[in-house]
């Protein structure tokens, strides 16, 4: 009997002490996520961003998520409209690409499209890539309208040079996308411009929709999200101590942006991606896959997504940055750690220049503080 209370007692102590262990760990984590909000909060301060939302995704779960600043405010005198929350929709500018990523690997094991047919027989490309690469913008230099450059060459950016042989990243050719998806349905490539276009509504019926984005737009004509239209932050442009509001973006889904989300579908997103629900296993493992050149050497960007090592760590990312229209993006994961940071913001506070022929999030503000508070 004498031993019979002895093991209960000890097993008594046993699940005390794992219970106070446990709460001591949430005690720690709360503190952790405390002073990086304290922190997060300081630099977006520093760097002039009038409102920011942010979430950390951890083991698949939404860990902790939160918003600081406001998404509308009299640039004026000040006096803020509206706070911003997880649950305020931002432009997301390039992460966009993410999508498009994901999408055209689905519809590539659906059978429904060939990455390996070449973008330049959509009509109008002769035109359009001769303007391009005549041009002074960026984004033209040595682009080769004559050599084929197949769609998966547009999701790998290795289209400027000989297409396939080297990274660099165009943002224009990844617009035309949303015109190729009308040439494959048999429509006018004018019609990626006019409304909810096909690439949009299939965004939301393969990816919006199963990973439950109820507040994500795949465009702004999408009229059954007018919540999403509404609560929209202002985008805003700081320059010489005074911010200025920015027009709207364009409504329609371009391919390289167009899509507006918050942190917390964006995490909802993650979890979907992370536990298979948007795509086999098949698909995941090849959407997170760098591009590697003829010699076999890994390049920084996969289907949508950067790929980069530092400090030992695979870091798996993707970053928006919308000059004209106010707004910033950055989406990171660090795979090994079960760990993502998702943040929006509403100026261009956020963007750190990354170089357009290589990944260096690493020298992001942002992510230094989130890698260093959380991995290293």
């Amino acid at each position: 009997m004498k031993h019979i209370k002895r093991i209960t007692w000890i097993a008594a102590l046993f699940f005390c002490t794992v219970a106070l262990s446990q709460k001591t760990t949430k005690a720690q984590e709360k503190g952790v996520y405390t002073a990086f909000g304290k922190a997060l909060d300081s630099l977006r301060k520093a760097q002039h961003i009038p409102g920011l939302a942010v979430a950390i995704v951890k083991d698949k779960e939404l860990a902790w998520s939160t918003g600081y600043g406001a998404s509308h405010f009299d640039t004026g005198d000040g006096f803020e409209f509206q706070k911003v929350t997880p649950d305020t929709p931002f432009w997301i500018a390039s992460v966009t690409k993410t999508f498009l990523g994901l999408l055209f690997l689905q519809l590539e094991e659906e059978g429904k499209v060939d990455l390996n047919n070449r973008i330049n027989d959509m009509p109008g490309w002769a035109g359009f890539c001769n303007w391009l690469s005549n041009s002074k913008i960026i984004f033209g230099k040595d682009l080769r309208c004559k050599e084929p450059i197949t769609i998966q060459n547009v999701l790998n950016h290795t289209v400027n040079g000989k297409p396939g042989t080297r990274f660099f990243y165009n943002p224009i050719m990844y617009s035309r996308l949303s015109r190729y998806v009308e040439y494959m349905h048999g429509n006018p490539i004018q019609a990626a411009e006019r409304g909810h276009n096909t690439l949009a509504q299939l965004i939301q019926e393969k990816i919006l929709g199963p990973a439950d984005m109820s507040w994500t737009m795949a465009s702004q004509w999408q009229r059954d999200k007018p919540h999403v239209f509404f609560d929209m932050s202002q985008g805003y442009k700081y320059k010489e101590g005074r911010y200025r509001e920015l027009l709207r973006p364009e409504r329609h889904l371009a391919g390289g942006a167009g899509i507006v989300s918050t942190v917390n579908d964006l995490a909802k997103y993650d979890i979907a991606l992370d536990n298979g629900v948007l795509a086999s296993e098949a698909v995941m493992k090849k959407l997170f896959s760098p591009a590697t050149n003829p010699e076999g050497i890994k390049l920084p960007y996969a289907f949508g997504w950067y790929v980069q090592e530092y400090r030992g760590e695979k870091l798996i990312w993707h970053a928006g940055w919308d000059e004209e229209a106010g707004f910033t993006a950055l989406y990171l994961k660090v795979p090994e750690k079960k760990l993502t940071l998702l943040l929006l913001a509403n100026s261009e506070g956020m963007w750190w220049g990354n170089p357009l022929d290589g990944a260096a999030v690493h020298k992001s503000k942002f992510a230094k503080l989130f890698l260093d508070t959380f991995v290293f």
